[in-house]
Order: C-alpha cells, then structure tokens, then sequence
C-alpha cells in the first residue's frame, strides 16, 4: 500500500509529492518562503502562503447561519452536496481532475472550511504523463515550521496564525481500466471551528471574481471611477459582499493588470499605447526627450488629430499652465488649451516634463509650434513664471502675452491685506478703461489705501502693460482674460488622475476627459443648429440676423449688447464727407464718453470691444439703428464664431503661401479620418455588406487619392523616469558634507559639555558659591 506525505502547499497549481520510487514519482517544489513554511508529522515542508483573513464584515454578522443549498454536476450526476454523506462521498467518481477539485470546492464552501491543492503523483513517459493521484486538503492542513516563530531578526510582525494541522481531505485515484477517478481517502472530521455560511465568502479560495463581473469592473475602471466606488457599485449591484470580495482584492486585480501592461517599462507601455493610437488616428503627434545620461525619459508631447485641427481653427489664442503635477514622477503636467466657437474650453496638446527651467518650456513650444504647421498664435495667456516667459519671448516673438488675471488676484490677497484695495484692484484688471482713465484710478486706490510704499504694489504696477485691460483691449483674447479654463481643465483631471498612476494610466484616462470636453461641443453643435433663439428686443432684424450667424452661446453676448442699445444717447454727431462720426453717452452718466466712426461700409468704435472679443458692441448697434442698417455687416463678423467656423475653414481656398496651405490640408485630413473611424465602427457591425463597402472605399480612393508607401516605425527603448518619494523625510546623500559640531563654550570640536575642563572649573565654583 502506497504512503504518502502529508504537503502544505497553498492555492497553487504547482503539485508536490514524496514517494520513494523516483521513476514513478515527479515532484513540483515551490520556492521557500522562510516565514510561511508548514510542517506536518515532524517534517518541515515549504509551501508559498497567500493571505488567509479571517476579518468577518460587520453588516453580515446577523446573517443566517443554515446551510446553503449548492449542487454539483458530476458527469451526468446531479449531487446535492449539503446533504451528501461521507459513505456516498467516498463512491464518487470524476471524469478529470478538475472535476474532482471542484466537488470539494463546492462541498468546502457549503461545509464552513477552505480547500486547497497539496500533493499529487505522476506516471507515464516524459511528454504524456497521467496524473495518477491528487489529494485536496483543508486550508488548516500542516503547521507553522517552529523556527520562523522564535526568530530573533525578524523585521515584521508575525502573521496571525491559520493553521491547526487539520485532518480533513480528498484522495483521488487514477483506474485506468475505468478511465476515471475513484476516491480513495475521504476523512471528513476537522479539529477546528467550521465557518458560518456568512463568513464563507471571506477565504481566499472563494474570493473570485466572475469573467462577467470583471469585463464590467474592467469597463467602468477605463473611465476614471474610483475603485472604491467601483466596489460600492459591486456590493450594491450583488446584494452584498458575500459576491464581491475584499476590497483589496479589486485593488490587486487592478494594479496585476497594470502590471501586465507595462512590464517592459512604463514609458514604453506609453509609447506603444501612441503607436497604436496613431494606426486609427493618422494625424497624431509626439514627441519625447532623453535623459543624456542614465537614458530615462525627460520630456514628452502629444497630440492628437482632434486637438490639431482644432487648433488650426482656434488656434488665435493659447492659454497653458503647469499647476498640476504627476506625483509619482513629480513630473508637471503642461496643457495647451483654448476656446472654440462655442466657447467652450478646447485641448490643443498636453506634456509631461521633467523640470520647469527656460529650456525645458524651449523644448516643449517648440514641439507644439511643429505639431502645429508654424502657425503662431496671435496672444497667449498664462501665470507670471519668469522661465515661462522668458520661454514664450523667445519661441512666439510676435504673441501678445497676459499674465493671468486669476493668478493676479491670487497674489494680492497673499500680499496685501486690505479688502477695499483688492476690491479695486479687480476692477483696475478687468474695466475697459482708457490708459489715462487707468493711470488716475490706480492714483487714487494707492493713495487712498496708503499703499505708496508696498514692494509688490510697485512691482505689479510695473507690469502694468501686461495684465490691466486698458493696455489690451486692442489685443484680441477673445473671452479667454484668464487661465481659469486650465485651472478648470485640471479640476476635471483630477477626476480621472491618481497621485500614484503610470503615465501610461495618466494618458489613457487623460483622453477620457478630453473626449467628454469634445462631446460638449458636439451637443452645442446641436443646440445651435436645430433650435432657435426667441427674438425679445425691439431690434428685430439686427436680432434675427445675428440668431442665424452666431452659436448660440456667443448670441446670448450678442443680444445682451443689443439690449444696451437703450439706454444709449447721442451726445454729438458729426460728418466729414462719407464718414459719419457719433459721440455717445448713458443715460444718467454724464462721465461715459464712447466714439463712433461710420463711413457706410465699416464702423469702429473705441471701445475696442470688437479689437478684444471679435464682438459687435451695444455703441455699433446703436449706430446702425441710426442709419437704419437691417443686418450685422460682415467686417464685424468674425468667422471662428459663427456656426460653421470649422467647415469655413476647411473649405477654405484662399491659401496664403505654403505654410496656410500645409495647415488646410492637415485639418481637412484630422476631420475625414474623425469621420471615417467612426463610419467603419458603425459598418463593421453589419453582416453581407463588406464587399460592397470595400467597393465604394476603393471607387473614392481611385477618385480622390493615390497610393503612398507606408509609414514604418521603430521601436524604441526608453527608460521610466524615476519615482518620486511622496512621504517621509528625504535620504541623506553620504557624500554630503556632515556638520562639525563644536562646545558650545569653548568652540573646541575634540569634546562635548560633559568632558570640557572648563565647564568642570565653572560648575566646581558655582557650587562652592552656593554652599557659602
């Protein structure tokens, strides 16, 4: 009669076994663990341990106790395993091995007790052995090995103790005359507690999640949710968590899987996620940097054909800032933003660098400005960082540059303390004042604040031209005077970023957000397109007229400037040939002062609200009610706001020079492969309609196109920047120079206060003096 060992092996699927015939007998040996090693019979055998909790969740502490009924399909044998009795068991027979373990796993999970896999015997040739005999056992089966639990270097505490040396098993044997497992070895007795069917649920063994659950967890993780949230939705979903686990377990289901993904490395699992982007996506752009000397990656840019082609019908301003940092590189994160026709916030590029110097933001203008065809933008927006804009001066030399208002009033709540100058101090950022009506109102807000010798007061004021309206109001921003669309940018990030995520993860939820702000411009492409305002001014034509040229967000500006027409007054009017000049002021504001010029084709107002918004104001509007003009004329129409801004472009075939050429041509390509990608998602779906498809796709091709060599690119090898520590104090170099302590009263630096003569002589006197 054969004997065999008594393993301890733990949820693995490597077998094990001792026998003394070796040509019979293959052993799997698992690596040592020395703090997890189990003996049994006075043998110390090894075993890779997992984690055995025994935490009951509170909320089904009260849950019913009473067995579950379970059934088993074995072969065609329907057995209800809670009623089975051991004589009945020890009849089974299973077709495979498999079968046989998931008897006693059903028959564990119904009972109160875990299972695992321990040793098993293999005979046969090299290349076709037959498993001949398996043994299941209770997770409880073996014992602690005493040396690890009188260790005197341990550095962790011990694991809280699982096993009791539990008798309970399975034995099955291979009959080769029945081709079928027959049990052997059936001892049903444990020598500890059984589980209530309530706490089941919490063994490891039983912690699994279904191919169903985990396709869905997988789905709703791809879009940013949180996994604690995700595992409230679980329970919710289930009923509880009997069917969903631990907690950590989603945790480490997670970060194996992301593991996976990047196991060649981080930024190749993130250059590769590029490449295969830019297979649907054609027009997309990147470009990285290298660390010279350990060869880990510096700095990186992209882009995609979307944000490209936006640009190239947005791209007259440009807001972009740094304030969000990647913690587990530390890596600033730069995103290039702006606004669309709709005025909605649009995303032009991102980047993640390594440093924040004027070369570092060199390099990543630059990569922009090349993504971009050349194209510079007319003004650009963005915090005071004096490398920033040293940067800005030297790549976009022609680009008007505003400090960030939000910044501004940020800084001057910090400096100055006083709420009546902060109060004037946004209106001096945002009023469309004169230069002269600014210079007398700052006067008077210092000089009534007493301010006069504030530092950063007087280094603001310097800076002047660079953030008060009333030295850019004939620049055009648009509606953009203020970074706050990147603080807001960043603020939905954060929804879809965690502080430790890879930059492969980073890029992948990054374009979640990005296609939910792409998605709003579609709904307001909607609204626009098939709904109509309701006309309430008494300037009706000038109302309708601008109703079928504006978007519906930029004609809610439009009418608000119609409205005002009102309560203007004509103070003066004056006409010098075909030129007509109309001096304008408010009802009841003797001090308000605006000037018209009409000379029957264009107006111009010094206002300049057109020069800075590309908006018709309420001084023009009144103005045409005068000269009984029906229509908005169109030298006041600027394009990017109107309905089709993007379609005017595309279409346009006015090219100055190569390079506007180079540009119509790249956003005409990022719009037909946006359309196409979605045209072969919805065709893919359909049965018997393929060789039709490809037809008409080659009659266009043969049309319109002719053929190219393809593109072939090379992979290649980039290292992961390196990790930042996000807590605890940093490590100390050994090389550092170590501080030379010295006496405090002496300055000798060969003795302390304990050992120095002198101070023996000093406390020697003092206590004489006192015992006197």
């Amino acid at each position: 009669m054969e004997k065999y060992d008594d393993f301890a092996d733990v949820d693995s699927n490597d077998v094990h076994s001792t026998h003394g015939d070796t040509a019979d007998v293959e052993l799997y040996d698992d690596d040592d663990d020395e703090d997890e090693s189990y003996s049994t019979g006075g043998e110390s055998l090894n075993y890779q341990s997992s984690d055995d909790s025994d935490d009951a969740d509170k909320d089904d502490a009260d849950a019913d106790d009473d067995p579950v009924e379970v059934d088993a399909v074995l072969g065609d044998t329907l057995v209800r395993i809670n009623s089975i009795t051991s004589d009945e068991i020890r009849a089974l027979e299973f077709g495979t091995i498999d079968a046989a373990y998931e008897f006693y796993y059903q028959y564990g999970k119904c009972k109160g007790f875990a299972i695992r896999k321990s040793d098993s015997r293999k005979r046969g040739p090299k290349g076709n052995r037959i498993t001949v005999m398996r043994q299941f056992v209770c997770s409880k089966h073996g014992l602690r090995d005493k040396k690890h639990l009188y260790r005197i270097d341990r550095k962790r505490e011990h694991r809280r103790l699982t096993r009791t040396n539990c008798p309970a098993r399975l034995r099955v044997h291979y009959k080769a005359e029945k081709d079928r497992y027959v049990v052997s070895m059936f001892v049903e007795g444990h020598n500890h507690e059984l589980n209530p069917s309530s706490l089941v649920h919490l063994h490891p063994v039983y912690r699994k999640t279904s191919e169903a659950d985990r396709a869905q967890i997988d789905g709703i993780q791809s879009h940013g949710i949180r996994t604690c949230h995700i595992m409230g939705y679980m329970v919710a979903q289930k009923g509880g968590y009997a069917g969903v686990g631990l907690k950590k377990d989603l945790y480490n289901y997670f970060d194996k899987k992301m593991r996976e993904i990047v196991k060649d490395g981080d930024v190749e699992a993130s250059l590769n996620y590029l490449n295969v982007k830019s297979s649907t996506d054609p027009m997309l752009y990147a470009e990285y940097a290298v660390n010279i000397g350990d060869g880990r990656m510096k700095c990186l840019f992209w882009a995609d054909g979307s944000s490209r082609s936006d640009y190239f019908c947005f791209g007259d301003v440009v807001a972009f800032d740094t304030t969000y940092k990647k913690k587990k590189y530390n890596y600033p994160l730069i995103i290039f933003s702006g606004f669309n026709h709709h005025s909605q916030t649009i995303i032009f590029g991102a980047a993640l660098v390594a440093d924040e110097t004027t070369e570092t933001y060199k390099w990543v203008l630059r990569c922009f400005l090349e993504c971009m065809g050349n194209k510079h933008p007319k003004s650009v927006v963005t915090d005071g960082d004096g490398d920033m804009r040293e940067a800005i001066k030297q790549v976009f030399p022609d680009a008007t540059y505003r400090l960030c208002a939000w910044h501004l009033s940020k800084n001057a709540t910090e400096n100055v303390k006083n709420s009546e100058f902060l109060e004037g101090f946004r209106k001096a950022i945002y009023s469309n004042f004169t230069n002269d009506q600014f210079e007398e109102f700052w006067a008077e807000l210092i000089k009534e604040n007493e301010l006069e010798g504030n530092p950063w007061v007087a280094k603001t004021y310097e800076n002047k031209s660079l953030w008060a309206t009333a030295y850019l109001r004939d620049k055009f921003f648009g509606r953009l005077r203020t970074k706050s669309q990147c603080e807001a940018i960043n603020a939905i990030i954060n929804c879809y970023v965690r502080n430790k995520w890879c930059i492969f993860e980073f890029m992948h939820n990054f374009e979640q957000a990005v296609t939910d702000y792409r998605n709003n411009e579609v709904v307001a492409d909607f609204k626009s397109k098939y709904t109509e305002p309701v006309l309430t001014t008494h300037l009706r034509l000038m109302e309708s007229d601008a109703a079928k040229i504006y978007t519906a967000e930029i004609f809610k500006e439009v009418k608000d400037e119609i409205m005002k027409v009102g309560a203007l007054i004509v103070k003066d009017k004056y006409e010098h040939g075909k030129t007509k000049t109309y001096t304008l002021t408010k009802y009841c504001k003797d001090n308000y002062e605006r000037e018209v010029v009409y000379d029957g084709d264009t107006l111009q107002c010094s206002c300049k609200l057109f020069d800075s918004c590309g908006l018709p104001c309420s001084h023009i509007f009144y103005v045409m009610k005068e000269e009984h003009v029906d229509h908005i004329p169109r030298s006041l129409v600027l394009s990017r706001w109107t309905k089709d801004a993007k379609i005017k472009y595309l279409n346009s075939m006015d090219c100055n020079g190569t390079i506007e050429s180079n540009l119509i041509e790249l956003a005409r390509f990022g719009a037909y492969c946006s359309a196409f990608t979605h045209f072969c998602k919805e065709a893919s779906k359909k049965n018997g309609v393929c060789r039709e498809i490809m037809e008409d796709i080659m009659n266009l091709q043969k049309k319109y196109c002719s053929t190219a060599d393809p593109v072939v690119t090379q992979k290649s090898a980039v290292g992961d920047p390196k990790t930042a520590k996000s807590k605890g104090a940093s490590k100390k170099n050994k090389n550092d120079t170590k501080v030379v302590r010295h006496h405090s009263k002496c300055k000798s630096t060969t003795h302390n206060a304990r050992n120095c003569s002198k101070t023996c002589k000093i406390k020697g006197m003092l206590s004489r003096s006192r015992c006197q």
